[in-house]
């Protein structure tokens, strides 16, 4: 009676495998940042495509892919503070996903954010569960240069330095001291500056 029970359950998971399994071979690719990522066909025809993002409709909550790391810092910094969040493991990668309500459009969404080779990107998608589809769309791309250590050390640091960053910019907008000058720090994309403003 335990072997049936044991055959009986086994079969049926491998069935909701098959079912829940997608067969992307003739969905669409895209080009984003260094990767080709396989486009579900209810998102082809994007309203905006080029190197940094694929957006599939001017509300980028619909579906998005964005290669990040010219903004890793200020976009996860960003998301980090303002929605709640996941450590998970999608498609082989390891991943950080935020949920998040939009009380406009009264939805449901979500923004994985996970690495393909050296660079990053995230996918934003409505609804909070991470679906065969999306898991498509990660697995399609290359796997992660990094170790899971790696991947999510790279993340808390970009953090901290969003937050070094935020501090010092809130300084600059402080009010003068009374000696009628104001000191103030600066990190750009042209380095580091001191000054002082009389």
């Amino acid at each position: 009676m335990i072997k049936k029970l044991l055959i009986a359950l086994l079969t049926l998971v491998v069935l909701m495998n098959a079912v829940s399994a997608i067969d992307s071979s003739n969905w669409t690719t895209a080009q984003v940042g260094y990767e080709t990522f396989k486009i579900p066909p209810k998102y082809e025809n994007p309203d905006t495509s080029n190197f940094d993002i694929y957006e599939y409709d001017e509300d980028i909550d619909v579906f998005t892919i964005r290669f990040v790391n010219p903004n890793l810092m200020s976009l996860y910094g960003y998301y980090i503070e303002k929605y709640p969040e996941k450590k998970v493991t999608v498609a082989g990668h390891d991943a950080v996903h935020f949920t998040y309500h939009d009380r406009h459009d009264d939805t449901d969404n979500s923004i994985l954010w996970f690495s393909a080779g050296e660079e990053f990107y995230y996918i934003n998608w409505i609804g909070h569960n991470i679906t065969p589809t999306i898991k498509e769309v990660v697995k399609s791309a290359s796997d992660s240069d990094y170790s899971h250590k790696e991947f999510y050390q790279i993340l808390k640091e970009e953090y901290q330095n969003y937050q070094l960053v935020e501090a010092m910019e809130s300084q600059r907008y402080d009010y003068p001291s009374d000696d009628s000058s104001h000191t103030f720090v600066s990190v750009g994309t042209n380095g580091f500056g001191v000054g002082k403003i009389f």
